[in-house]
């Protein structure tokens, strides 16, 4: 349960409502639910929130507008290298590893045009951008796996996940083909 704090109540809102999408499911919670938790009337959740769908378009908004400037920086540089490019679509997910959990289980959630449709437009942004203009079949298929390995981090439990972030890179990387970076060439 959120409890108070100096977190202002939109926050509170916030973390509430994420917490019990995790627990229950999008669909299965309601907004009174999330008074309720909270303590607050109907009234002052509506004040912050109109509407479910508004606490899902907060929620996922980090983590799509963090996609959109990857996208904006892979467009707006001449060339990039793919291993950092992976790298910081990684620590992308990492960074935001409930909502993508949210998203990879909650259909109401992936069908919704400003969350799902969204999401899956940047990252098909971020896999033209990665694989080239014009990409041999080889390479379109490695860039895929590759934002594929990333994408299933989103089924590593989240304590995990930022342990074994090297891993994942480099699978992610040898996915696409490239070199894996020793460790002592990481650190320089």
């Amino acid at each position: 349960m959120t409890t108070p704090s100096r977190m202002g109540t939109r926050e509170q809102i916030l973390d509430t409502a994420l917490e019990l999408f995790l627990a229950q499911g999008y669909d299965a919670t309601s907004l009174r639910q999330i008074a309720e938790r909270l303590q607050l009337t109907k009234a002052a959740l509506y004040y912050h929130f109109p509407a479910k769908e508004l606490l899902l378009l907060e929620l996922t908004r980090p983590l799509l507008d963090g996609m959109g400037r990857l996208v904006t920086e892979l467009r707006s540089a001449e060339d990039h290298d793919p291993r950092a490019v992976l790298s910081a679509y990684l620590d992308l997910f990492i960074e935001h590893v409930d909502i993508v959990g949210l998203l990879g289980r909650e259909p109401a959630t992936l069908h919704h045009p400003d969350v799902g449709q969204r999401a899956h437009s940047l990252a098909i942004a971020i896999q033209r951008q990665l694989a080239g203009v014009d990409p041999q079949p080889e390479r379109a298929v490695r860039t895929a796996c590759a934002l594929g390995v990333i994408h299933s981090a989103a089924q590593i439990p989240p304590g995990m996940l930022a342990e074994q972030r090297d891993i994942i890179l480099a699978a992610a990387i040898a996915a696409l083909g490239e070199a894996v970076p020793t460790q002592s060439a990481q650190r320089k």
